[in-house]
């Protein structure tokens, strides 16, 4: 299941930031923009999988760039995906059949317990950021191409 996100921010100064970068990736053109999109969409995947390692495939394997309508381009990430990017910490009872139960015996190597302490593993403001800063490396050279 793919659900997309809505972020919604009470920070004047951060919808100043949003809206630079928007007009930002308008100038640098539709394919540029594509290509930066596909590049966030892979660090973020990459991300993804340097924090969850290989029980989590299927969260990894969502992360996708989208065209979503004419000249707008998305990074579609699963539910499980942002559940798993921005959980609290919870105890998890380890019961037969569940992923985290598999890891477990693999992790413990002994008696299992009967739960354990799981909390959020962010993976995708590390991927975001690294996008961002392509974004600004794609709008300087293209300035600059343009000026000089």
């Amino acid at each position: 299941m793919v659900t997309a996100v809505v972020v919604t921010v009470n920070d004047h100064g951060t919808f100043t930031y949003f809206r630079e970068m928007a007009n930002r990736a308008e100038r640098i053109g539709l394919r540029e923009t594509w290509n930066l999109t596909q590049f966030g969409a892979r660090q973020i995947r990459e991300s993804h999988e340097r924090t969850s390692k290989k029980f989590e495939r299927t969260i990894s394997s969502g992360i996708k760039a989208k065209k979503l309508k004419k000249a707008t381009y998305g990074i579609i990430i699963p539910k499980a995906g942002i559940f798993l990017d921005r959980m609290g910490p919870h105890w998890v009872a380890l019961k037969k059949g569940r992923t985290i139960t598999r890891w477990a015996k693999v992790r413990f190597k002994g008696k299992l317990p009967r739960a354990i302490k799981v909390h959020a593993h962010p993976f995708v403001t590390a991927g975001y950021q690294k996008m961002l800063n392509r974004l600004n490396i794609t709008a300087n050279r293209i300035a600059n191409g343009i000026v000089g």
